[in-house]
């Protein structure tokens, strides 16, 4: 077939028009698909371009013959027949001999030659860049652009040359033209691809199904290692020589990362792992953290802010300046690096749930340590994962002693968790020697020591530069002296510390006390000394949010002996847990009068726990529960009025208590006309209703409103309980969410205010029914009725002795009024029955059908009853109410 046949072209002397056609003609015949179409293709193209030049040089005028023939020197066809010849184009030997040739022509016909030998060069499609890089720096093309009228073209063609080729092109010299050039492009296109594009493209492209002559360059096959390794494109041939490269030369780096890569890809995990904890342990090598801490997200999820933890070394330091104000002090203390801090927000982002979840919650905030310790302090059923928080805990809150039990914990059998240990165990090396060496620290703990109201705290730890290296050390858990603790709290403001020192304010409470923290025990131990400490310093730092965090079975894990300054409290913790309410009502388990347990319920208690309680609270209880909460009841000003009232009346509070309360009554307001009259007469304790209209308009509940009101009456002016019908009603207030919290707050203060009275009118004997001189006591309904039995069975004799009608009138009139005391009623009513029985005499009969009061009153308490009160008042009315 005729090569302008097959170009599909007329014949022509246009070589660009040549070109045109076969480069359209190109994509048909692709050397994989279709190689012996691309070869005649080849062929087609190559004859037309030399009958292209033989017609060009024939049809020239004479004129120019001599001209023409010049220009095709034997150095040009010289040229050509370089590019033509498949055996010698793509090799650097045949270009440096042609180069040798062209260094015998003079001068002048090198420089004409010069510019065409680079027009045909351009021109010639793929070549190898070391052969036309010889020539073109024998010729100086890049030094001679200025004398180009378009230089950037052939600026940017010598630039794609200076670009190294992918292979030895020499080795290929043999092959067929297809092979070459469909070899030359493959790796041409590999390199651009790695270099300029994504690497999932390059690995997209590596993994497109091709056949390929494939030269035996050894510096090749090294760079796809090294590309498939970085591009995670796993080949066991790769493999098997990074393998045996690696057994020749065992230390090095290199080939021990590249099998790390190739294990990984081609899934040998288990020979990645060993890989990569070499890397790791001999190296540091910063992509073995990586890969590691990726396998453990993948598999052991719960352990990853472990080994976060574990990688977060930092550089050690062995000496600090004398200066306690030179911020070098900081050095070597514990922190951490901006690495580890992106990678507890990249963590947090995986939503890992659990203790992992809670411990990088920590980690990032510092201050919630709550949900950990509550983790913590329980029992889980996977030990070895507790234990190994444990130690992370104790890294960032262990004192010395606790730190060298880190240091000294044994090895593990798993890979992951030995190495998490590893990394812990270095870090509490490194804390160890910053806590004994530490000028800042040592500094403190001589402080600490002294132990004398005198000692002064130096100057220069209150600089700000120096306050993070002391609040590191006052983080830790320990045990301080009492004077220490109250001056470090006050010259440390804990509160705006961040990360706050956890609960060195209740330490020193407790010692206040008289319960500091017992001495720190050894060995083993130090960790159950640690878990008996830190559930009572949470416990006293936010006992409501600890409660409720909590495992119920938590307390009763705990083992605190009889010489405990905890003993005590944690019985009654034990006793709260066990009744109907859990833990939830502490309150009610709690004796105020012990100090600890009163400690305990002074922080536990707040308006709504006190509402919740079983147990009514006192009224300086709830004044510390209004100056705890200012703002609490600020939405109900009524119902704040009333309580406030009750408090100001109640004559257990002291005068400065009153005082206050006062001050907070003066300080209310509301705008309307009959408000500031209410407020006046409350406290003056004149007990005004206002009407149901304007409770109304207040969005006040008026009957519940009113018997308050009547209860503060009777207890005041009176100086007699609430009847009892008047505490049930009461009483279902209180319980009721609905009402105004205020108002429920002063019924509640009512309730207690009355049930102390009640329990003072419970600790009078109760006096036999047969006293009948004690006409201040109660009589039940049987003594009553055994009473009417002696009146009617003596009547009869006082017709044969008349002497006898006046002791049974008296005894009559007795039974009568002591069971009117029992009804709580008095003289009044015991006038009106007797004029009632002159003419009705059955009407004493009434007061056997009627019930007593269910409650100690006046006269003492129930008869036959020891316990009436039992569980308090508010138990009792709920208990009458159903």
């Amino acid at each position: 077939m005729s090569c302008w046949i097959r170009l599909g072209l007329e014949p022509t002397q246009d070589l660009n028009l040549i070109r045109q056609a076969y480069r359209g003609l190109l994509p048909a015949h692709h050397p994989e698909t279709d190689p012996q179409g691309f070869q005649a293709l080849r062929e087609a193209y190559e004859q037309a371009l030399r009958l292209a030049r033989e017609s060009e040089a024939d049809a020239a005028p004479v004129v120019e013959t001599e001209a023409k023939a010049d220009e095709m020197s034997a150095a040009l066809r010289g040229f050509h027949r370089l590019l033509e010849d498949p055996t010698l184009r793509f090799d650097p030997a045949a270009w440096q001999g042609y180069i040798a040739e062209l260094d015998e022509l003079p001068l002048d016909e090198l420089e004409q030659l010069s510019w065409q030998l680079l027009h045909e060069l351009r021109s010639c499609g793929p070549i190898s860049h070391r052969c036309a890089g010889l020539l073109a720096q024998r010729l100086g093309w890049a030094e001679q652009l200025l004398r180009l009228q378009d230089p950037q073209e052939v600026e940017a063609f010598l630039q794609r040359l200076s670009e190294p080729d992918p292979f030895d092109t020499a080795l290929m010299r043999d092959w067929p033209p297809a092979a070459q050039l469909e070899t030359l492009w493959y790796f041409r296109s590999l390199e651009y691809c790695f270099n300029q594009r994504p690497l999932f493209e390059y690995e997209q492209f590596v993994q497109a199904h091709t056949c390929l002559a494939f030269p035996n360059d050894e510096a090749l096959l090294q760079r796809l290692l090294v590309q498939f390794c970085q591009a995670g494109i796993g080949s066991q041939t790769l493999h098997a020589q990074v393998q045996q490269q690696l057994q020749q030369a065992p230390d090095d780096v290199d080939l021990l990362y590249l099998l790390a890569r190739q294990a990984e890809a081609l899934g040998a995990e288990q020979q990645a792992l060993e890989c990569w904890l070499r890397l790791w342990r001999e190296h540091r090598h910063p992509q073995a953290e990586r890969w590691l801490l990726n396998l453990c997200a993948r598999h052991q999820p719960q352990r990853l802010p472990l080994l976060i933890q574990a990688f977060d070394l930092q550089t050690p330091c062995d000496s600090w300046p004398a200066d306690l104000a030179d911020p070098a002090q900081a050095w070597g203390s514990p922190s951490q690096s901006p690495q580890t801090l992106s990678r507890w927000l990249e963590a947090a982002r995986l939503e890992l749930g659990d203790i992992a979840a809670t411990f990088i919650d920590w980690r990032l905030d510092g201050d919630d340590e709550l949900p950990l310790l509550a983790w913590l302090l329980q029992e889980q059923l996977d030990g070895d994962l507790q234990r190994l928080y444990w130690l992370a805990w104790a890294l960032q809150r262990g004192e010395a002693e606790l730190l060298r039990l880190v240091v000294a914990e044994p090895a593990r059998e798993d890979t992951l968790d030995n190495l998490i240990l590893e990394g812990l165990q270095a870090q509490a090396a490194q804390q160890l020697r910053w806590l004994e060496q530490s000028p800042v620290v040592q500094a403190l703990v001589d402080f600490c020591a002294a132990n004398d109201p005198r000692a002064q705290l130096p100057e220069a730890l209150g600089e700000d530069a120096i306050r993070p290296v002391c609040r590191e050390w006052l983080r830790r858990m320990r045990v301080y002296p009492e004077q220490a603790l109250h001056e470090l709290n006050s010259q440390f403001d804990m509160r705006r510390m961040f990360t706050r020192p956890f609960a060195l304010q209740a330490q020193e409470a407790l010692a206040a006390h008289g319960a500091p923290l017992p001495a720190p025990a050894v060995g083993e131990s130090l960790w159950a000394w640690h878990r008996q400490q830190l559930f009572m310093l949470a416990l006293f730092d936010q006992p409501s949010r600890w409660l409720a965090l909590i495992d119920p079975q938590l307390p009763g894990q705990l083992h605190y002996p009889a010489e405990h300054p905890f003993a005590t409290l944690h019985s009654a913790l034990l006793q709260a847990i066990a009744g109907p309410h859990g833990s939830s009502d502490v309150l009610a388990a709690l004796d105020y009068n012990e100090p600890l347990q009163g400690l305990l319920a002074s922080r536990v208690l707040s308006l709504r726990t006190a509402l919740d309680s079983s147990r009514l609270p006192t009224a300086a209880q709830l004044l510390t529960c209004l100056e705890n909460e200012p703002a609490v009841l600020d939405d109900y000003p009524l119902g704040k009025m009333l309580f406030c009232a009750v408090l100001y009346h109640d004559r257990s509070l002291d005068e400065a208590q009153r005082t206050r309360l006062r001050d907070r009554l003066e300080a209310l307001y509301i705008e309307d006309y009959w408000y500031e009259p209410l407020r006046r007469s409350l406290v003056a304790g004149k007990c005004t209703h206002p009407s149901g209209q304007l409770l109304r308009k207040q969005g006040m509940a008026s009957a519940p409103f009113n018997d308050a009101l009547d209860a503060l009456d009777s207890l005041l002016n009176d100086c007699a309980p609430p009847k009892t019908r008047l505490l049930r009603r009461l009483q279902k207030a209180k319980d009721n969410v609905d009402l105004d919290p205020g108002l429920r707050c002063a019924i509640m203060a009512l309730l207690g205010w009355t049930e102390r009275m009640l329990r003072n009118n419970s600790k009078q004997v109760a006096e036999p029914m047969w006293a009948v001189w004690k006409l201040n006591s109660r009589l039940d309904r049987k003594g009553f009725g055994l009473h009417l039995l002696v009146v009617i069975a003596c009547g009869s004799l006082m017709t044969l002795l008349p002497a006898m009608a006046a002791p049974m009138v008296l005894l009559m009139v007795s039974a009568m009024l002591r069971r009117l005391r029992d009804l709580g009623q008095g003289v009044p009513v015991l006038i009106l029955l007797v004029v009632l029985s002159r003419v009705l005499p059955v009407v004493p009969l009434i007061l056997v059908s009627l019930p007593g009061d269910k409650l100690p009153n006046r006269y003492g308490p129930v008869p036959g009853k020891a316990a009436d009160l039992e569980g308090g008042l508010q138990a009792a009315l709920r208990r009458m109410n159903g």
